[in-house]
């Protein structure tokens, strides 16, 4: 990669792996995008559209930089299981891409690169593999820790009963009963009821 790039990957990514980072794109041949925060994701994969079309990858920008380089390294594997079995029938987060996840995320598993506390989780996270680090809500805890919040953020696990708050889409909701990993909550805006994860980042409303 071009030095500008790699000087603009450095506000992104840990600093030890922003090498690595632009190595592992430089061997294949995808656009990468930093997009605006989305509630729904922390990044995705996209295959081409068209025969001679490229792939895309996109993360969110305002990530940690731990939180963005485990992200990364999740959709090169979607990439790299794309690459090899095309659109065949394959479980998006089935063995093959766990195997590759495990595989391309090995190099970065250093303390010059997570720290310790992160490390060790990381390294549990890899024995049970879930289709997404956000599953994981003892890894999450983990990589919020260096998340850089104003105070008025908040987790919904954080937060008393029947607190109302709203998400990063602007809906107000109240906080109900917990329900394994997420809590059943009350929309105001709508008058529905959603399941929400417990570490979803809210904006606490004062009554």
């Amino acid at each position: 990669m071009k030095p500008e790039e790699l000087s603009l990957l450095k506000h992104y990514f840990p600093e030890a792996a922003v090498a690595m980072v632009g190595n592992m794109y430089e061997q294949r041949r995808f656009k990468l995008h930093f997009k605006r925060p989305r509630s729904s994701k922390l990044g995705d994969f996209r295959a081409p559209r068209t025969k001679n079309g490229i792939c895309a990858i996109t993360l969110n920008l305002d990530l940690n930089p731990y939180q963005m380089l485990i992200t990364y390294v999740h959709e090169v594997a979607h990439y790299d299981v794309y690459q090899q079995y095309g659109s065949r029938l394959v479980q998006p987060h089935g063995q093959e891409w766990q195997d590759r996840f495990s595989a391309l995320l090995q190099p970065f598993m250093t303390d010059t690169i997570f720290p310790q506390d992160v490390l060790a989780q990381l390294q549990h996270h890899l024995n049970h593999i879930k289709a997404s680090s956000t599953a994981d809500l003892k890894l999450q805890r983990v990589l919020q820790k260096y998340d850089k919040h104003p105070e008025s953020v908040k987790t919904v696990e954080s937060l008393p009963a029947g607190a109302r708050f709203t998400l990063k889409n602007g809906l107000v909701f109240q906080k109900g009963e917990k329900q394994r990993t997420r809590y059943k909550c009350y929309c105001e805006s709508n008058g529905r009821w959603y399941f929400v994860s417990a570490l979803a980042e809210v904006q606490l409303i004062l009554k």
